[in-house]
C-alpha cells in the first residue's frame, strides 16, 4: 500500500464516521434534542474520552517516549491541553464539562461524577486505554477522528446558544474543543507519519482507526 492509498483509506474512515454528522448533533443544532438527550451527551462523553483523558495521555507519553521522542513530545502537548487547557487558555477538559453540567444544565457535579454510562461508552474508554498502553504506536488513531468532534462542537455550540438559552460562559467545553480538536487531529497525523514505517503498520493502523471510530459512534448512539 503506497502512502497515497493509505491516506485515502484514512480519509474514507474519518469521513464515514465524522461525528459532526451524527443525529444527536443535528438535533441539538436544530433545537430538537430533549434536555435528557443533552444530559446523556455529557454522561456518555464523560465516560468515553473526558474523565480519564489526562491520566491516559500521560500514560501514553510514558509509553511513547520508549518508542519515539518526537511522538512523546506531541503527546505531551496534547496532555497540556486536555489536563489544563494550556493552549486554549480555558481549563482542563474535564473541568469544562463540569462547567457545562453545572452552569449550563443546572445539575450538581456529583451527579455527573457518579453517573453510569452505557456499555458502548465503557468500551470506547477501554479502547482508549488499550491504544495508549499496549498499542501506543497506533494511538494516532484517536487524533484522526478528533477533527469530526471539532465540527460537532461548532454545530452544538450554535444550537445550545440559539435554542436552549445557555450562556457562552457555560459552553466553553464546546468552544474550546472547536480549536483544540483541530490541533489534536493534526497531532494524530503527525504521529502516523512519525511511527508507521512499514506496510503492515499502515494496514494495522487502518483497522485501529475503524475500531475506534465504530466504538465512538456507538457511544454517541447511546445519547439518543
Amino acid at each position: 500500500m503506497d502512502m497515497q492509498a493509505f491516506w485515502q483509506g484514512v480519509e474514507r474512515i474519518a469521513d464515514e464516521f465524522n461525528i459532526g454528522r451524527h443525529s444527536l448533533v443535528q438535533l441539538v443544532q436544530e433545537g430538537k434534542a430533549t434536555k435528557q438527550q443533552i444530559k446523556q451527551f455529557a454522561i456518555e462523553h464523560y465516560e468515553m474520552t473526558v474523565r480519564d483523558s489526562g491520566p491516559y495521555i500521560a500514560s501514553g507519553y510514558i509509553n511513547m517516549i520508549k518508542l519515539d521522542a518526537q511522538g512523546a513530545e506531541l503527546m505531551a502537548d496534547n496532555f497540556a491541553e486536555e489536563a489544563m487547557g494550556l493552549h486554549t487558555h480555558t481549563g482542563g477538559h474535564a473541568a469544562l464539562l463540569y462547567e457545562f453540567w453545572e452552569k449550563g444544565l443546572g445539575l450538581p457535579r456529583k451527579e455527573l461524577e457518579e453517573s453510569s454510562a452505557s456499555s458502548s461508552a465503557r468500551a470506547m474508554n477501554a479502547y482508549f486505554w488499550l491504544l495508549v498502553t499496549n498499542k501506543v504506536k497506533y494511538s494516532g488513531a484517536l487524533g484522526v477522528l478528533e477533527g469530526g468532534f471539532s465540527v460537532a462542537c461548532e454545530k452544538m455550540l450554535d444550537g445550545l446558544q440559539k435554542h436552549y438559552g445557555i450562556s457562552s460562559e457555560a459552553l466553553r467545553f464546546f468552544s474550546g474543543h472547536i480549536e483544540a480538536d483541530r490541533e489534536h487531529a493534526q497531532t494524530g497525523r503527525k504521529l502516523v507519519e512519525t511511527l508507521l514505517s512499514t506496510d503492515r503498520d499502515r494496514q494495522e493502523f487502518l483497522k485501529e482507526v475503524r475500531c475506534t471510530a465504530e466504538l465512538y459512534w456507538k457511544g454517541w448512539d447511546a445519547m439518543l
